[in-house]
């Protein structure tokens, strides 16, 4: 009777997954990954901490449309670890710092994001926990004028590069503060793997203003995001992988739905390896190849997004790689009593 008990519970666990996983239209900009799931501290700050283990470092690198003259550049380097205060038994901090840069443009317009993470997990049951956070962020943007042309350097036979131009610009950078919060839902089953997060963030709190020109009423618009991921467990040895991502900034939107399997090649407490392959796409964008790979306390993924969109003329169908990786440390837990044993 338990064992039929439980197996609805866990096709119940399934069905929930597919239907939580069903990606739900909205209508980005600022930095994105096509990797999203494996970037937790820019995808939402609930997610600071969140994770089995100790300590958490993620890295990722994105080149964007190679084929054209000036590519996109992106870097992410995120640090995170969970902390455990006196009288919260139930509940973690944790606690999370981020570098971002990103590169576009003739003029080599970039932007880098150094910020920190807080974030509070309470268990809700024993397999269901919520999680909430908030970032705290200072950026600047900057671009060098010597990079652009202008039409007062054209001698009135040629473009003269070598030509002053009476173009000038107040300021080449600025900076800004900027605050985001988030929520996160995570369900495990009991049974299994298998498990759902589903969060949601709104960034740019504050909307900081970031602009070259004297006018303060440019402000850097709110940015939402909405997710759900989910891990099914078929099996001993395969799980089924779903997620949708959704962004909505102003008219801008971005909306990203995946799936793929993984393949437990070792999965005992000593030896764990497993294999990762999936497609995702991105709406009237793109569509991304993804592989990952997970040995011991490492996870390393591979991405390409091929150009769909009109775009593609000038890349021939090529969007660019990306590269994430990602270390867990896991300390030790010290016994709670010792017993003395003296030394002759």
């Amino acid at each position: 009777m338990k064992h039929i008990q439980n197996k609805k519970m866990r096709w119940l666990f399934y069905v929930l997954g597919f239907f939580l996983t069903l990606p739900t239209l909205i209508s980005a900009q600022d930095i994105h990954f096509s990797q999203f799931f494996n970037n937790p501290i820019n995808l939402n700050p609930a997610l600071t901490g969140v994770f089995e283990g100790d300590q958490r470092y993620t890295g990722a690198y994105r080149s964007q449309w190679y084929s054209v003259p000036v590519p996109y550049l992106t870097f992410s380097g995120t640090y995170d670890q969970r902390i455990s205060i006196p009288g919260f038994r139930s509940g973690k901090f944790g606690l999370g710092l981020l570098f971002n840069y990103d590169r576009a443009g003739d003029a080599g317009l970039n932007w880098m994001q150094l910020g920190l993470n807080l974030s509070y997990t309470q268990k809700l049951a024993k397999t269901v926990f919520l999680s909430v956070g908030t970032q705290l962020l200072t950026g600047q943007r900057a671009f060098d004028p010597q990079k652009l042309y202008f039409d007062d350097q054209f001698n009135g036979d040629v473009f003269d590069p070598d030509l002053p131009t009476t173009e000038g610009f107040l300021r080449t950078s600025a900076g800004y503060t900027d605050i985001s919060a988030g929520i996160n839902l995570l369900v495990q089953s009991p049974f299994d793997r298998s498990n759902v997060q589903v969060g949601a963030a709104y960034r740019h709190l504050n909307q900081p203003g970031i602009t070259f020109f004297d006018d303060n009423t440019l402000r850097l618009p709110a940015l939402g995001t909405a997710y759900v991921m989910s891990d099914l467990e078929i099996s001993s040895q395969i799980d089924v992988q779903l997620a949708a991502f959704a962004q909505l900034q102003q008219p801008y939107r971005e909306l990203i739905a995946r799936s793929g399997v993984r393949y437990h090649l070792r999965n005992s407490s000593r030896q764990k390896t497993s294999l990762g392959l999936g497609l995702g796409y991105r709406l009237g964008d793109a569509l991304i190849t993804y592989g990952t790979l997970d040995y011991q306390d490492w996870r390393f993924g591979i991405s390409y997004d091929l150009n769909l969109s009109p775009f593609r003329v000038a890349t021939a169908y090529q969007g660019g790689p990306e590269l994430t990786v990602q270390y867990i440390i896991r300390r030790v837990a010290s016994p709670e009593t010792y017993k003395s044993c003296p030394i002759f």
